[in-house]
């Protein structure tokens, strides 16, 4: 079995901490409908704008979201669509406890 090379590890668990949060998980949600501005992800996922914010810088420097200024607003989206499709597939089926018969 291959072994996943340092720098690969530290930017894997860097990226499964960032979605080891139900807040960052929720954000991530609202931006599936696309590119929004800080107040309106605050807004639908339920959250303070600093709270957000916060939340937001931490995806941002996992990689998983991108950001673009414009004027004094910045707005976020989800980097690829991968992203997604990891979400996706986190909250499979597959990945349920299997229970023992007895």
């Amino acid at each position: 079995m291959r072994t996943v090379a340092d720098p690969h590890e530290q930017i894997i668990a860097t990226r499964a901490r960032a979605l080891g949060d139900p807040t960052r998980v929720r954000i991530l949600s609202v931006l599936a409908r696309g590119e929004q501005p800080v107040g309106q992800i605050a807004e639908r996922s339920a959250t303070r704008q600093s709270t957000a914010s916060k939340h937001l810088q931490v995806l941002f420097h996992a990689g998983l979201v991108q950001r673009r200024r414009d004027a004094s607003a910045v707005y976020y989206s989800v980097s690829s669509p991968e992203v997604l499709r990891l979400c996706r597939l986190l909250r499979s089926k597959q990945f349920e406890p299997r229970l023992k018969a007895r």
